[in-house]
C-alpha cells in the first residue's frame, strides 16, 4: 500500500464558515486539523456574504428583551419547511445552533449582536418573530490578520460604499434613502476610512471588515491563535477508503500530490455546485447558468461529485439560494436585489408586460415566482424587468447605480448607459420599444399597480402586507411603505435574472454530519456541511442567516463527532 505523505486527525476541505468552524472546535478537542482551499484566498462564499447567522432563541434577544422560546423556533421551522424536514433535525437545529453560538462567543473572536428590526422571511407564520434571530458580525479590525488579510477573499462589490468600506446591515438598514442623516452618516464613514489610511496602505487593503469578511477574518484569526494548519491553493482529488471507511484524501497542493492520512475524518465543506454549468443543467430547472450566481468562481461542486462517487445520497439537487439578480457589465459577480425589490415605485414584469409575482417578498420566493412565470407562458427564452420611474431613480439604488441625487443620469459612467446595464426613455411606450415588449400591455400593468399603490394594497400579490415586505420600503410613502405609483418620467428598467446566492442541494447527512448512503448508512469516516450538504432548511429560508448558521452548526457537529469517534477508538484498542 502506498505511503502517507502526511496524518493528521480530521482533514477539513474548505475555507468557509462551515470548514473554518469545524477546525476550530476540532483543534480546542484535541483534534490535529488540516484545513485545505483549493483557491488562493479563504473564506469562500461566506466572506462574500452578509455574514449574518440566523439562530432562534438567541441569548442576544434576550439582552435586547425581545421575547422567543425554543417552541416557538421550532414550530417556525416545521410550518415554513412544510413536513419536509423529520422533527428531530429541527429540534437539533434549534438546540446546537445557540450551544455553537456560545461556544465561538465564549472561546473565539467570533461576535455577533442580534437585528433587532430585521424579520424572519415569514414574520406571521406560526413561531415567527419580526426581529432578532438574524444576527450581524461584529466589525473586526483586519489588521491583526496582518499578512493573510490579503488572503481573506474580498466582499461582494455590491456591499461596499462607493466601492471603498463595508458598513454593518444595522447600518446599511438605516442608510436607505438619500435624507439629511444618511449623507451625515456616509460622511462619517468616509472620515473614518479617511484616518485608516496608513493601515490600508501597509496592509494593502481596508481594514475595517463588516459581514461575512468580519465573520470569516475572526474565525481565520481564532484559527492563527491555534496555530492550525491551513494551506491554499490545494484541491482534494480523491478520496482514500479501507474497506467501506474513509481514512484519507489525496491532495493537489500547487502542483504537489500528496497523500493525507485522517485518522478521525473526512469534512467536506467546499461549497456548492453554482459554478458548474453541467451539474446545475444536470440537476437544476431551466433557464439556468452559471452567469447568474453571486457565488465565488470556486464552487464547482468538488465535494458533492467525491460524495456521489462514494455511494452517498443527495439531495435538493434542484435547490439553491435563490435570489433575483442584474447582470453589471465588467462584473465577474450578479448583483443580487435584496433591497431594490421592496422599494416603491418601481415594479417586475416579463416579457408579455405582465406582473408575475410580489416583488418584495423573500428573495428565495421571487425566483421561485419567475420560474413559475417561465413555466406558465412557455416562452423560449423567458426575460425579466424592474420598471421604475423618475421619483425611484431620484432617491433609491438600482444595482450599483446610486440614487440620482447622488449619480444623476448625466453623471452614469458609460457602461451603465444606452441599455447596457440601465435602459431609460421618456414614455413607458419608448421603454418597452426598447426592451422588446408589449406596450399596451404594460400600460395596463402599470395602470392597475398605480390605482392599487395609491390604496395601500395589492389584492393581486399582496405586496407589502407582510412586515418582512415593509423592511426595506420607504418609510415616507404612504399608507404601504413598499407600494408607490409608477408615474413620473423618465422611466427606467433593468433586466433581472433568477439568480442565486449559491446552491442548497448536496451531500445527505445525519445529526451528526455524517454522510449517508442511500440506505441510510453512514459512510465510516466521512462527513459534510454547508453548502456541500443538502440544507436542514429544506426548500425554504428562514430569514438572512439561514445560510450561515447551519453551515457553522454542522461544521461544529462534524468536529465533535470524530473526536467522540477519536475516544471510542482508543478504548477498542486498549480492549484488545
Amino acid at each position: 500500500m502506498a505511503e502517507w505523505d502526511h496524518t493528521v486527525d480530521l482533514l477539513v476541505m474548505g475555507s468557509g464558515a462551515a470548514g473554518m468552524a469545524a477546525a476550530v472546535r476540532a483543534h480546542d478537542l484535541g483534534l490535529d486539523v488540516l484545513l485545505v482551499e483549493k483557491s488562493e484566498l479563504f473564506g469562500g462564499n461566506s466572506a462574500m456574504s452578509g455574514g449574518v447567522c440566523w439562530v432562534a432563541n438567541n441569548p442576544g434577544m434576550a439582552d435586547e428583551g425581545l421575547a422567543d422560546s425554543d417552541e416557538d423556533g421550532f414550530a417556525y421551522l416545521k410550518h415554513i419547511t412544510k413536513g419536509e424536514v423529520p422533527d428531530e433535525m429541527l429540534w437539533l437545529y434549534i438546540r446546537e445552533s445557540k450551544r455553537m453560538l456560545a461556544y465561538l462567543h465564549e472561546n473565539t473572536h467570533v461576535r455577533y449582536v442580534p437585528l433587532t428590526k430585521y424579520t424572519d422571511y415569514y414574520p406571521e407564520a406560526p413561531g415567527g418573530r419580526p426581529g432578532g434571530r438574524s444576527m450581524d458580525p461584529v466589525p473586526f479590525d483586519g489588521a491583526k490578520l496582518r499578512e493573510d488579510l490579503m488572503r481573506l477573499r474580498r466582499p461582494h462589490p455590491q456591499s461596499q460604499i462607493l466601492g471603498k468600506f463595508g458598513i454593518t446591515a444595522r447600518q446599511a438598514h438605516a442608510a436607505i434613502g438619500v435624507g439629511f442623516k444618511t449623507m451625515l452618516f456616509m460622511a462619517w464613514q468616509m472620515f473614518l476610512y479617511a484616518l485608516r489610511h496608513f493601515k490600508r496602505k501597509r496592509w494593502g487593503r481596508d481594514t475595517k471588515l463588516c459581514a461575512g469578511n468580519s465573520l470569516m477574518g475572526r474565525l481565520l484569526f481564532s484559527l492563527k491563535e491555534r496555530d492550525v494548519p491551513t494551506w491554499l491553493e490545494t484541491s482534494v482529488t480523491e478520496l482514500v477508503f479501507e474497506g467501506e471507511r474513509v481514512v484519507g484524501a489525496v491532495l493537489d497542493k500547487r502542483g504537489e500530490r500528496l497523500r493525507i492520512r485522517a485518522n478521525r475524518g473526512v469534512l467536506l465543506a467546499a461549497g456548492g455546485f453554482s459554478r458548474n454549468l453541467e451539474m446545475r443543467k444536470q440537476y437544476q430547472r431551466d433557464p439556468i447558468t452559471t452567469e447568474w450566481t453571486a457565488g465565488t468562481p470556486s464552487n464547482t461542486g468538488d465535494a458533492i461529485r467525491m460524495g456521489r462517487d462514494a455511494g452517498a445520497a443527495l439531495g435538493l439537487m434542484d435547490e439553491a439560494w435563490w435570489t433575483p439578480v442584474s447582470l453589471v457589465p465588467k462584473s465577474p459577480f450578479s448583483w443580487v436585489l435584496v433591497v431594490e425589490k421592496s422599494l416603491p415605485h418601481g415594479l417586475f414584469v416579463n416579457q408579455n408586460g405582465e406582473r408575475f409575482t410580489n416583488e418584495a417578498a423573500p428573495y428565495i420566493d421571487v425566483v421561485n415566482g419567475m420560474y413559475e412565470d417561465a413555466a406558465k407562458t412557455g416562452a423560449a427564452e423567458p426575460r425579466w424587468f424592474h420598471v421604475f420611474d423618475a421619483t425611484y431613480r431620484k432617491s433609491s439604488v438600482a444595482g450599483p447605480i446610486a440614487p440620482g441625487k447622488v449619480m444623476p443620469d448625466s453623471q452614469l459612467p458609460r457602461r451603465y448607459r444606452d441599455g447596457s446595464y440601465l435602459y431609460r426613455a421618456d414614455t413607458i411606450e419608448a421603454l418597452c420599444d426598447r426592451l422588446g415588449i408589449p406596450a399596451a400591455t404594460v400600460r395596463d400593468t402599470i395602470a392597475r399597480f398605480n390605482a392599487q399603490a395609491l390604496r395601500g394594497e395589492d389584492p393581486d400579490f399582496n405586496r407589502g402586507r407582510s412586515v418582512q415586505d415593509r423592511y426595506y420600503g420607504d418609510p415616507n410613502v404612504k399608507p404601504n411603505c413598499a407600494l408607490g405609483p409608477v408615474e413620473t418620467a423618465p422611466f427606467y428598467a433593468v433586466q433581472i435574472y433568477p439568480g442565486d446566492l449559491g446552491t442548497k442541494g448536496g451531500l445527505v447527512t445525519d445529526a451528526r454530519a455524517r454522510v449517508l448512503r442511500h440506505d441510510g448508512r453512514p459512510i465510516e469516516g466521512l462527513y459534510a456541511a454547508g453548502n456541500s450538504s443538502a440544507s436542514i432548511m429544506g426548500r425554504t429560508y428562514p430569514g438572512a442567516g439561514g445560510t450561515i448558521g447551519p453551515a457553522m452548526t454542522f461544521g461544529f457537529l462534524a468536529a465533535e463527532d470524530a473526536a467522540t469517534r477519536s475516544s471510542d477508538a482508543a478504548t477498542r484498542e486498549a480492549a484488545e
